[in-house]
């Protein structure tokens, strides 16, 4: 039974490969573009300053950083995993009835 209609269905997608295949085949064309002033050696391009100033700035009096900032408050890890266990303690649990069916 599988037979007779698995036949017909790969006749029918040869029948297809066949006559279809001048519309596949028309595949275009890639053309590649051509860079070929990167290809060439030159020399370097003059410095430049990143930052669009020119000049060196040396500022005097700044204060470091350890100076303004404060230090952020850390808790320790410890506290951390005390806080979770106390409030997955007091959180609210499911109440749960097993019934056991007869054997």
């Amino acid at each position: 039974m599988k037979t007779i209609f698995l036949i017909p269905l790969l006749l029918g997608v040869g029948a297809f490969g066949q006559c279809c295949q001048s519309t596949i085949a028309a595949a275009p064309t890639i053309t590649w573009p051509d860079h070929s002033l990167r290809a060439e050696s030159h020399g370097l391009a003059p410095e430049h300053d990143l930052r669009g100033i020119g000049g060196v700035e040396i500022a005097h009096g700044e204060r470091p950083a350890w100076e303004v900032l404060s230090l952020a408050a850390e808790t320790p890890l410890g506290d951390v995993a005390r806080d979770y266990r106390r409030e997955h303690a007091a959180a609210k649990k499911a109440f749960i009835v097993w019934k056991q069916v007869g054997n």
